[in-house]
């Protein structure tokens, strides 16, 4: 039972930010905290990505994000943003 506990104790699930209301704004969060993103203004914030992801759509996003997890590539952020220049033209 004590291992039941400690097992249950380390897959708690993370404070939810009360402020992310959809799918996009979750998928926004987990990008840029992926990425390492702590800017407030201009690129990197999230209006920034939101911008981005609200033209090309969340099912576009997750897709580029799979791509780039499949791929063995040194800098990911570098690799999304190509891929997502490459989808807006």
């Amino acid at each position: 039972m004590e291992d039941l506990k400690t097992t249950l104790k380390q897959v708690q699930p993370k404070t939810r930010n009360p402020h992310l209301h959809s799918e996009l704004h979750m998928l926004v969060d987990e990008v840029r905290r992926r990425f390492g993103e702590t800017a407030q203004k201009g690129p990197g914030s999230f209006s920034f990505y939101l911008g981005f992801f609200k033209r090309l759509g969340t099912q576009k996003i997750r897709q580029i994000l799979g791509e780039i997890n499949e791929s063995n590539v040194s800098d990911p952020k570098r690799l999304f943003w190509w891929k997502i220049k490459q989808e807006s033209k």
